[in-house]
Protein backbone atom coordinates (compact mmCIF):
# COMPACT_ATOMS: atom_id res chain seq x y z
CA UNK A 1 0.00 0.00 0.00
CA UNK A 2 1.51 3.51 -0.88
CA UNK A 3 2.03 6.52 1.94
CA UNK A 4 -0.25 8.31 -0.56
CA UNK A 5 -2.85 5.79 -0.45
CA UNK A 6 -2.33 5.31 3.23
CA UNK A 7 -2.27 8.86 3.80
CA UNK A 8 -5.59 9.31 2.18
CA UNK A 9 -7.85 6.25 3.79
CA UNK A 10 -7.18 7.81 7.08
CA UNK A 11 -7.64 11.15 6.40
CA UNK A 12 -11.12 9.68 5.34
CA UNK A 13 -11.60 7.51 8.45
CA UNK A 14 -10.59 10.42 10.83
CA UNK A 15 -13.21 12.38 8.70
CA UNK A 16 -15.89 10.17 8.88
CA UNK A 17 -15.80 9.49 12.69
CA UNK A 18 -15.73 13.08 13.08
CA UNK A 19 -19.05 13.82 11.09
CA UNK A 20 -20.80 10.78 13.03
CA UNK A 21 -19.24 11.98 16.46
CA UNK A 22 -20.90 15.86 15.14
CA UNK A 23 -24.31 14.58 14.38
CA UNK A 24 -24.49 11.91 17.38
CA UNK A 25 -27.50 12.68 19.77
CA UNK A 26 -26.91 15.29 22.20
CA UNK A 27 -26.28 12.72 25.32
CA UNK A 28 -23.36 10.63 26.20
CA UNK A 29 -25.24 7.51 25.36
CA UNK A 30 -25.94 9.02 21.85
CA UNK A 31 -22.24 9.69 21.46
CA UNK A 32 -20.68 6.25 22.72
CA UNK A 33 -23.45 4.87 20.42
CA UNK A 34 -22.26 6.96 17.39
CA UNK A 35 -18.84 6.55 18.31
CA UNK A 36 -18.92 2.42 18.28
CA UNK A 37 -20.99 2.99 15.18
CA UNK A 38 -18.67 4.39 13.03
CA UNK A 39 -15.90 2.41 13.99
CA UNK A 40 -17.36 -0.71 13.47
CA UNK A 41 -17.91 0.32 10.18
CA UNK A 42 -14.48 2.72 9.83
CA UNK A 43 -13.28 -0.82 10.48
CA UNK A 44 -15.40 -2.86 7.95
CA UNK A 45 -15.14 -0.14 5.02
CA UNK A 46 -11.18 -0.74 5.76
CA UNK A 47 -10.61 -4.24 6.59
CA UNK A 48 -7.74 -4.59 4.39
CA UNK A 49 -6.14 -1.23 5.53
CA UNK A 50 -5.64 -2.22 9.44
CA UNK A 51 -4.08 -5.50 9.11
CA UNK A 52 -2.14 -3.66 6.39
CA UNK A 53 -0.30 -1.12 8.97
CA UNK A 54 0.25 -3.96 11.36
CA UNK A 55 2.42 -5.23 8.65
CA UNK A 56 4.70 -2.07 7.96
CA UNK A 57 4.89 -2.21 11.52
CA UNK A 58 8.46 0.20 12.25
CA UNK A 59 7.48 2.30 9.43
CA UNK A 60 5.53 5.91 8.57
CA UNK A 61 3.00 4.14 7.37
CA UNK A 62 2.46 2.42 11.33
CA UNK A 63 3.44 6.27 12.37
CA UNK A 64 0.40 7.74 10.62
CA UNK A 65 -1.93 4.56 11.89
CA UNK A 66 -1.18 5.30 15.11
CA UNK A 67 -2.14 9.29 14.76
CA UNK A 68 -5.16 8.36 12.97
CA UNK A 69 -6.16 6.12 16.40
CA UNK A 70 -4.82 9.05 18.55
CA UNK A 71 -7.02 11.72 16.41
CA UNK A 72 -10.26 9.18 16.53
CA UNK A 73 -9.81 8.89 20.64
CA UNK A 74 -9.65 12.38 20.60
CA UNK A 75 -12.81 13.31 18.57
CA UNK A 76 -14.45 11.20 21.16
CA UNK A 77 -13.18 12.29 24.49
CA UNK A 78 -14.38 15.70 22.78
CA UNK A 79 -17.86 14.92 21.92
CA UNK A 80 -18.26 13.40 24.74
CA UNK A 81 -16.61 16.17 27.20
CA UNK A 82 -20.08 18.21 27.59
CA UNK A 83 -21.71 14.91 29.07
CA UNK A 84 -18.78 13.96 31.42
CA UNK A 85 -21.15 14.46 34.57
CA UNK A 86 -22.85 11.85 33.45
CA UNK A 87 -19.84 9.35 33.82
CA UNK A 88 -20.36 7.82 37.54
CA UNK A 89 -16.76 6.18 37.76
CA UNK A 90 -14.53 7.69 40.35
CA UNK A 91 -11.98 8.77 37.84
CA UNK A 92 -14.45 10.05 34.69
CA UNK A 93 -11.92 10.94 32.15
CA UNK A 94 -9.93 7.59 32.49
CA UNK A 95 -13.36 5.26 32.50
CA UNK A 96 -13.75 7.30 29.18
CA UNK A 97 -10.62 6.33 27.90
CA UNK A 98 -10.76 2.71 29.01
CA UNK A 99 -13.93 2.61 27.01
CA UNK A 100 -12.68 4.17 24.11
CA UNK A 101 -9.90 1.76 24.44
CA UNK A 102 -12.31 -1.37 24.38
CA UNK A 103 -14.25 -0.35 21.80
CA UNK A 104 -10.98 0.22 19.67
CA UNK A 105 -9.70 -3.18 20.42
CA UNK A 106 -13.34 -4.91 19.98
CA UNK A 107 -13.63 -3.08 16.49
CA UNK A 108 -10.02 -4.13 15.50
CA UNK A 109 -10.49 -7.19 16.81
CA UNK A 110 -13.09 -8.18 14.41
CA UNK A 111 -11.38 -6.87 11.08
CA UNK A 112 -8.69 -9.72 11.69
CA UNK A 113 -10.92 -12.62 12.61
CA UNK A 114 -11.15 -15.19 10.43
CA UNK A 115 -15.16 -15.10 10.98
CA UNK A 116 -15.76 -11.24 11.51
CA UNK A 117 -19.49 -9.99 11.81
CA UNK A 118 -20.27 -9.00 8.25
CA UNK A 119 -23.68 -6.99 7.06
CA UNK A 120 -25.21 -4.40 7.94
CA UNK A 121 -27.55 -5.80 10.40
CA UNK A 122 -25.39 -8.16 11.86
CA UNK A 123 -22.52 -5.22 11.78
CA UNK A 124 -25.08 -2.87 13.61
CA UNK A 125 -26.24 -4.93 16.44
CA UNK A 126 -22.82 -6.06 16.83
CA UNK A 127 -22.17 -2.13 17.29
CA UNK A 128 -25.21 -1.60 19.54
CA UNK A 129 -23.78 -4.60 21.59
CA UNK A 130 -20.48 -3.07 22.11
CA UNK A 131 -22.02 0.48 23.10
CA UNK A 132 -24.36 -0.74 25.61
CA UNK A 133 -21.59 -2.46 27.59
CA UNK A 134 -19.33 0.71 27.12
CA UNK A 135 -22.20 2.69 28.15
CA UNK A 136 -23.12 0.46 31.28
CA UNK A 137 -19.85 0.73 32.16
CA UNK A 138 -19.64 4.21 32.24
CA UNK A 139 -22.48 4.60 33.99
CA UNK A 140 -21.54 2.20 37.06
CA UNK A 141 -19.93 3.74 39.85
CA UNK A 142 -16.31 1.75 40.08
CA UNK A 143 -16.13 -1.74 42.80
CA UNK A 144 -14.84 -0.92 45.86
CA UNK A 145 -11.14 -2.22 46.60
CA UNK A 146 -10.02 -3.47 49.63
CA UNK A 147 -6.83 -1.14 50.73
CA UNK A 148 -3.64 -3.78 50.87
CA UNK A 149 -1.92 -3.29 54.19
Amino acid sequence: MTNALTERMLERREEYMAEQLRTAEPSLTGVVDAYAQALLQSFADSSSLFPELLRTWGTNSLDRGARTITEIHRLLLEAAAPYADQIRRAQPQAALDTAARALLGACFHNSVRPDPVIGEAARRRYADELGDMAIAYLLTPGRRRAVDT
